[in-house]
């Protein structure tokens, strides 16, 4: 196992960060860049999460990105989103390293009651 870089760090959080954006804003193209192209959401097709994102509109909620673990160039990532149209959330989101930089591979959630 290799220590992670800076560099490997700041762009896991970025992936996270680029997902809350998205969701705050209503808006999937500013979230896809972070995300696999094949990658899924409990288990169904990302696609299923963009038109969430997009239906939904805008929103005033708040988040952290929290990186729980990095092994090589696999990651775990844990976010917590506040009063996400008055709900709270807590996601975990696979990242794996590709050429083109750190991308979400599979995102589960489930509600924070």
């Amino acid at each position: 196992m290799k220590v992670i870089n800076l560099k490997d760090y700041e762009e896991i959080v970025k992936a996270g960060n680029l997902y809350l954006e998205g969701c705050r804003k209503g808006d999937s193209s500013i979230m896809k860049p972070a995300f696999h192209e094949n990658a899924t959401i409990n288990g169904d097709p990302i696609q299923t999460l963009f038109d969430g994102a997009d239906d939904a509109g805008s929103t005033d909620s708040t988040g952290r990105v929290d990186v729980l673990d990095v092994v090589n160039d696999i990651a775990v990532i844990r976010i917590t989103m506040e009063n996400y149209f008055g709900a709270d959330y807590i996601d975990l989101h696979m990242l794996k390293k590709f050429e083109d930089g750190w991308k979400i591979i599979a995102k589960v959630f489930t509600d924070n009651k």
